[in-house]
């Protein structure tokens, strides 16, 4: 039975059936070698193992403390990682500073459970050096309705299926104007995954550079909300 269901299914769906890191293997040709890696929110680390391939001169994973146990579960297999408990969205002056700017900013999971989108994204902007590449990947709204529109689905007072830190799920054209908000240029979906799948999750790509242009409102906070 199983065979037969695999058999009628696309190539991409068989890989994401069968567990592959889809999104990096989808973009491993455009991921800088050699430089700065930071990745937010690293879970079980299949991710951390793969950009590790890319011979980072730094690679750091950041999570929040109450996922400690399960980093350090798998922590030891990476070498090449450096662990950092924080929450990047409430970094102070000081740990941001410390980190610094990253060339590659790889951010899967993670968007769609934080009720501060956008001011997440700019985080990342931040985190991102010049001409470095961020990837995001977010689960998007499930109303085909919306989907091909520039909106948020917002899930309040009821959180979507329950789920406390789920309470805001954007379409991918909303995470795109976002990460354009935020001051990344080049900003791209990227077409990795099925269409079982792709009708709710997304990939983007935006690159920090020159011609980036961000929500003007930035400019107007204090020194370290803005550059």
């Amino acid at each position: 039975m199983i065979s037969r269901l695999l058999a009628r299914t696309s190539a991409k769906r068989r890989r994401e059936l069968g567990g592959a890191r889809v999104v990096f293997d989808y973009l491993r040709s455009e991921l800088p070698r050699g430089g700065r890696i930071l990745e937010i929110g690293p879970k079980h680390g299949l991710d951390t193992r793969l950009l590790a391939t890319l011979e980072p001169r730094e690679l750091v994973t950041v999570d929040l403390p109450e996922k400690a146990g399960e980093i350090a579960s798998w922590l030891p297999e990476v070498p090449a990682a450096r662990h950092v408990e924080a929450n990047v969205l409430y970094l102070s002056e000081q740990e941001r500073a410390e980190l610094g700017r990253f060339d590659l900013v790889w951010c899967l999971g993670v968007l769609y459970h934080n009720v501060e989108q956008l001011r997440l994204l700019r985080r990342l902007y931040e985190l991102t050096a010049e001409s470095g590449l961020v990837v995001v990947e977010s689960a998007t709204t499930r109303s085909r309705i919306l989907a091909g529109r520039n909106v948020v689905e917002l899930h309040w007072p009821e959180t979507y299926r329950g789920v406390p830190t789920i309470t805001h799920l954007p379409t991918r054209r909303a995470i795109a104007a976002w990460l354009e908000m935020a001051g990344f240029a080049d900003v791209r979906i990227r077409d990795v995954y099925s269409r079982s799948l792709g009708w709710q999750r997304a990939v983007l790509t935006g690159r920090r550079d020159s011609g980036g242009s961000a929500y003007a409102g930035y400019g107007l906070y204090v020194a370290g909300t803005a550059d």
